[in-house]
């Protein structure tokens, strides 16, 4: 039997839960020294078996290294995803410039895990993220939808923490949602004929950050906001800042 095969019964094992802690070495060796299929394997062993404080980590560092380095796509992406997953906060220094590089790589989906990946960083170690917030506004302004609906996490969550630092994208996010609504966007992003509703909502509750406390912001997203089709948000937001109105223009439309 495959060592692949056997990882993916000890993945089972693991789910259903027994313990199959004795794989866990051959998780790592897998995805250090298996081809395409079999790091595939081991890639996705090792982020269901360990979590981010787990020694055996220290030993797949040098493995996600190599291959945010790789000329396959398939394996930087495998790399990019076990680093937003379960990769320490020790070791974010190692593997930051590379993927910060890929910010800018050519291939949308590199761009879109590289994004997610330092979201994952700015949320456990955000102040070695801090020189590389301007490159966020790239991520919003990406001709690929899904990086930009990728940056949005990292807005979020920026804003939640100092909305005045970046009432200046106001009119970005306004932009972005007016698009949304047009049907701008891909179809695979549409959910029973409603365009990107989840992207919706992130941009919603964006606005609603960035206008909590300031008329002109206020009035400047309302209307739009007004167009939306996700009634949730309206009251989610309505709770928070809005004034009766933005209902009570959305009521035509829906």
């Amino acid at each position: 039997m495959l060592m692949r095969e056997i990882m993916v019964r000890a993945m089972y094992c693991e789910m259903l839960g027994y313990d199959a802690s004795f794989t866990y070495i051959h998780a790592i060796k897998l995805a250090q020294q298996g081809g395409v299929l079999e790091k595939r394997v081991g890639y996705l062993a090792v982020s269901l078996f360990l979590n981010e404080g787990h020694e055996l980590l220290l030993l797949l560092v040098n493995t996600v290294l190599k291959d945010l380095q790789s000329t396959n796509l398939i394996e930087v992406c495998m790399a990019l995803t076990v680093v937003a997953q379960v990769f320490p906060k020790d070791m974010i220094p190692a593997v930051l410039p590379l993927v910060e590089d890929k910010l800018s790589h050519p291939k949308e989906i590199i761009r879109r895990k590289a994004v997610l990946a330092l979201y994952k960083f700015y949320l456990i170690a955000p102040n070695q993220v801090q020189h590389i917030h301007a490159k966020f506004s790239k991520a919003l302004s990406d001709k690929d939808p899904g990086v930009m609906a990728s940056s949005l996490h990292i807005y979020l969550q920026l804003i939640r923490e100092s909305p005045d630092s970046y009432k200046d994208l106001t009119g970005s996010f306004v932009t972005i949602l007016k698009q949304v609504l047009g049907g701008k966007l891909p179809v695979d992003f549409n959910y029973h004929s409603v365009p990107a509703p989840w992207l919706q909502i992130q941009l919603l509750r964006i606005l609603s950050l960035l206008g909590k406390e300031d008329q002109r912001y206020r009035e400047a997203a309302m209307h739009i906001q007004a167009g939306c089709q996700c009634v949730y948000s309206h009251y989610a937001i309505k709770s928070t800042y809005l004034n009766g109105k933005c209902v009570d223009f959305s009521a035509p439309a829906s």
